[in-house]
């Protein structure tokens, strides 16, 4: 007897389904490897901010309005932040359009290739520096071969397994993770006036570029899934329900009659729109994301170790309010906004009222 097509549409419903558990493990396969790269970013800000403190603002697009002086009164550092600010989203904007339409006349090598190259500078340049400060710091003796080596093991077999070889996930994510922890590190040299504009910039920015029309990575993300490609940008792809071959029967049954959706700057595949608090298989975050939500814990850091848990905190909430409203809305929704708001507020609440509060609380009771 030939199975009822009801009955089988509502088992392809039931399994699409996720039970508590399941998004548990699929919220912690997101705020995991979050969590790590910002910590290791504090890691390095404890360890090696000396190195760093007569080398000025990091250059480049950061200054290129205006270079912060400590003589500045506040006003003049919050306007010279504002434009160099506006600057580098204007050159962010570009950048993105300009991926977005080589994507579209399939130029994927051109893209490819620049993120390879890319990728070299930040593990063979950026990496490089930053062992060889670990070692000195650590006073750590290893012959200049073994460096050497193992450097360009890092380095060579990082390029490979994040751009071009189709290697374990596992891996990837862990490349993934060194590259944000290394460019959000190196971040943090920027002066704080400008990465205060520059984090609140680019979470208005992550608004107009998802969720308007005509935003680039809207675009970017809708050409993607008519053409069924993937999208050429770095993204960390996290698998919390569907974490191993196994469960192939249960993601073709979700995507047979989900919606396609897209995570908080990724996609993935939801459930039939009767089911409630629905997360995608794989929910896609943007590397960009990993490196703003570390660089504003490990400016939190710079201040003291009180400020930058009450941020660490308010980042994680904000990524959990991020996958929660993805659920509801079910489709690619900005990962920075919500993040990086309450972790701006909390820093300055934290550092300019709540700290003192806890550290002439604690005097007062250390002298009763």
């Amino acid at each position: 007897m030939p199975p009822d097509p009801a009955e089988g549409k509502w088992a392809r419903r039931r399994l699409t389904r996720p039970s508590r558990s399941e998004l548990v493990r699929t919220i912690g396969a997101v705020v995991v490897p979050v969590s790590v790269a910002m910590l290791l970013c504090v890691a390095l800000v404890e360890l090696l901010r000396d190195d760093f403190e007569d080398t000025g603002d990091g250059g480049g697009v950061f200054s290129a309005v205006y270079t912060e002086k400590t003589s500045d009164n506040d006003m003049v550092k919050f306007k010279g932040s504002v434009l160099n600010a506006i600057v580098f989203v204007v050159f962010i904007t570009v950048m993105t359009f300009g991926i977005f339409l080589c994507f579209k006349y399939r130029m994927g090598t051109f893209i490819w290739a620049y993120m390879g190259f890319s990728g070299f500078l930040i593990f063979g340049v950026l990496g490089t520096d930053i062992f060889m400060r670990l070692l000195q710091r650590l006073d750590i003796a290893i012959d200049v071969v073994t460096v050497g080596l193992v450097l360009w093991n890092f380095t060579v077999g990082g390029v490979l397994m994040t751009f071009f070889w189709p290697g374990p996930l596992l891996v990837k994510q862990g490349y993934l993770i060194c590259i944000s922890t290394i460019v959000s590190f190196y971040l943090t040299r920027i002066p704080e006036w400008t990465t205060w504009s520059v984090l609140i910039a680019m979470a208005l920015y992550d608004l107009y570029a998802v969720l308007t029309p005509n935003g680039p990575l809207r675009l970017m993300v809708e050409l993607a899934q008519e053409r069924n490609e993937d999208i050429p940008a770095l993204v960390y792809e996290s698998r919390g329900m569907n974490d191993d071959s196994n469960n192939g029967a249960y993601q073709r049954a979700s995507v047979d009659d989900g919606d396609a959706s897209a995570g908080a700057g990724g996609d993935g595949s939801r459930g039939s729109s009767d089911e409630k608090y629905g997360l995608p298989d794989s929910i896609k975050l943007g590397l960009g994301d990993f490196i703003f939500y570390s660089l504003l814990v490990g400016r939190a850091a710079m201040w003291s170790w009180i400020t930058c848990a009450f941020c660490f905190i308010a980042v994680i909430s904000g990524l959990v309010l991020t996958l929660f409203a993805l659920s509801v809305h079910g489709k690619a929704l900005p990962a920075l906004p919500i993040s990086i708001a309450l972790g701006a507020a909390t820093y300055f609440l934290s550092s300019r009222f709540v700290e003192p509060w806890i550290v002439q609380s604690y005097a007062r009771a250390m002298c009763a």
